[in-house]
């Protein structure tokens, strides 16, 4: 079951890193899918892009050597030299995302934020926001622990008055 604190920070997460539901079909030119390209790379959304291709890589070589594990060394090796030529494909990954943002924001709008994700602001938000979003988070689960017991005594009492007892 999902708690309030993971749907929580799933949403937060979404809105820090620019995920947005589209507002509207809007026709994607060169330069609108160019300023999603700089808003990404300059966002912190695309860094956890670059673990992906690695974390292919390693789950082929799992793969492989429970087929074989005889072969581990050699499996380990090949998998290596393979996923170098893969490399580039990571442009292919830039632009499909690209596109999702160029849906949900408009040309301007991605200039904006590549303007703030390079500015010193920007800059400090890419370095200290996951921490300041998580102890935010933090103090909302606090919050919601303490809410919560003072809700459920006072229901309690208001139920004891009523004649219920728990």
């Amino acid at each position: 079951m999902l708690s309030i604190r993971n749907v929580s920070r799933a949403a937060v997460l979404a809105l820090a890193m620019g995920v947005v539901v589209p507002a509207s079909a809007q026709e994607i030119t060169q330069s609108h899918i160019d300023a999603a390209l700089d808003a990404l790379r300059a966002s912190p959304a695309s860094r956890s892009d670059d673990d992906l291709l690695p974390a292919v890589a390693e789950q082929v070589k799992s793969q492989l050597i429970l087929m074989r594990p005889d072969l581990h060394s050699q499996i380990s090796a090949t998998v290596d030299t393979v996923v170098l030529a893969l490399v580039p494909r990571r442009n292919d990954l830039d632009n499909d995302v690209a596109r999702v943002w160029a849906k949900g924001f408009t040309e301007d709008e991605l200039v904006t934020i590549a303007t703030f994700y390079e500015s010193p602001a920007g800059q400090k938000f890419n370095r200290i926001g996951p921490t300041v979003i998580s102890d935010a988070f933090q103090v909302a689960e606090n919050w919601a622990k303490r809410v919560r017991e003072e809700l459920l005594e006072k229901t309690r009492e208001a139920l004891k008055q009523e004649g219920v007892e728990f």
